[in-house]
């Protein structure tokens, strides 16, 4: 469970960025110690702070499919009214029918703010190919939540109606994990079209071991076992969404061992994404693009990516990747269901710049990092110490893992697929 305390209170040196919009503010946070940020997670990060609340083609629902209450940000669609898409689209527990651009969660039920706040800036220091959603801390005046309490009361039921109701019940009470100042705080989280549940990866077993059905999935039997990749599958195009999910997998049990996420399984999230190979002077080179953004304009040009691929007869093929979408309920230090069912230990498959980025990461001076969790992320000193210890446990266990031969660099895609060599081992 997360500290009993309260949250570090927000220093002054708080955040990269900082915009504000009368007395609410929105702050991008700068990467961990020794490391630098995705240029596309800053602009994404940008992007969400450029939402203004009290803009009137903004508007909020309580959101309805998850038992963590929050408020889901959405463009009001031209020529619709904020009356009728309130009854009609808010209603709706999902599908609602507008662009979906930001969901707002605070540290209530299992959600928790710091959690939620960490996991895009562990991901950039670990260098992880699974997509982590962008995310900046925001505050919200009380008032403008009051309507989506409203709209909660009357959409919502059974447990996600009493999630709604405790939440409500911490902000009357001014409850300091949730009110600063007079406001609402908590995170912002980005939301792009195509995220759903994974079709295969989203299993979640009975709470004594949520785990279990992952775990005895073929993809996670591949993930453990030590022999090449390349010799398990026939390396071709149409084979690779298996060999990417290998390496998604052990991605995401590397960052939720590390950030003790207890809520994943069942939580795995996806994206389409469409794969092709092109030849160059260079060689092959391999290539991708989100499904949803195929049938967009390429940058610069009036064709479409799928205008491209078939009018140059370029054969391609679509599959499911892994996203990290909801990452509420981290920093549960007493209920790590990756920890307790030893994900890390059991990986034989890593990409070797992931494998050097977290040995790199636990290197850095732990005085640092615990300065940066608990000011930045808003940890609490214990649970900064937890994740400074988890990191190093998690470099610990891969580096011995290295060291006897049973870790491979081999979950590369242009490995996978005959491309590049495996690299030379290296456990340093």
């Amino acid at each position: 469970m997360p500290s009993t305390k309260c949250m570090a209170s927000v220093p002054d040196t708080f955040g990269r960025s900082r915009v504000s919009y009368g007395r609410e503010e929105c702050v991008a946070l700068p990467p961990a110690p020794g490391t630098e940020i995705d240029s596309g997670r800053k602009d994404d990060e940008d992007a969400l702070c450029k939402i203004k609340f009290d803009d009137p083609n903004v508007i909020f629902c309580p959101a309805l499919h998850s038992t963590n209450p929050g408020t889901d940000i959405y463009e009001l669609p031209t020529g619709v009214s904020r009356a009728s898409f309130e009854q009609k689209e808010c209603a709706k527990e999902t599908k609602r029918n507008a662009n979906f651009l930001a969901k707002f969660k605070q540290s209530t039920s299992c959600s928790y703010t710091p959690a939620i706040l960490a996991y895009g800036k562990v991901a950039d220091a670990l260098k992880i190919h699974v997509d982590v959603p962008a995310v900046v801390y925001r505050t919200m005046e009380q008032a403008t939540h009051k309507g989506v309490e409203k709209m909660a009361g009357v959409y919502a039921h059974g447990l996600i109606k009493q999630t709604w109701a405790g939440l409500v019940s911490k902000m009357a009470a001014s409850n300091p994990k949730v009110i600063k100042d007079g406001l609402l705080y908590g995170a912002m989280v980005d939301h792009k079209g195509g995220i759903d549940h994974h079709p295969t990866l989203n299993q979640r077993g009975p709470d004594s071991n949520p785990a279990a059905p992952f775990l005895a999935s073929s993809t996670w039997a591949m993930a453990t076992k030590g022999s090449e990749i390349r010799s398990q599958i026939p390396p071709s195009l149409k084979t690779l969404g298996q060999m990417m999910a290998v390496r998604d997998v052990g991605e995401m049990a590397i960052i939720d061992h590390i950030l003790a996420q207890q809520d994943r399984f069942g939580n795995v999230a996806k994206k389409e994404k469409i794969f092709w190979l092109e030849q160059t002077a260079a060689g092959q080179k391999l290539h991708s693009v989100k499904a949803t953004k195929a049938n967009k304009p390429i940058d610069g040009t009036n064709q479409t990516t799928m205008q491209y691929l078939n009018a140059n007869h370029i054969p391609y093929v679509q599959f499911p990747v892994m996203v990290l979408a909801d990452n509420d309920c981290g920093l549960r230090q007493n209920s790590n269901v990756v920890q307790k069912n030893n994900m890390v230990q059991h990986l034989r498959h890593i990409s070797s710049s992931v494998y050097k980025h977290v040995q790199s990461f636990a290197k850095t001076n732990p005085g640092d990092l615990l300065e940066y969790f608990q000011n930045q992320t808003l940890m609490t000193s214990d649970e900064a110490k937890g994740v400074i210890a988890r990191l190093q446990e998690v470099a610990s266990i891969l580096k011995k893992n290295c060291d006897n031969g049973t870790l491979l660099f081999d979950s590369e895609p242009e490995i996978f697929l005959g491309m590049e060599p495996i690299p030379p081992k290296n456990c340093e």
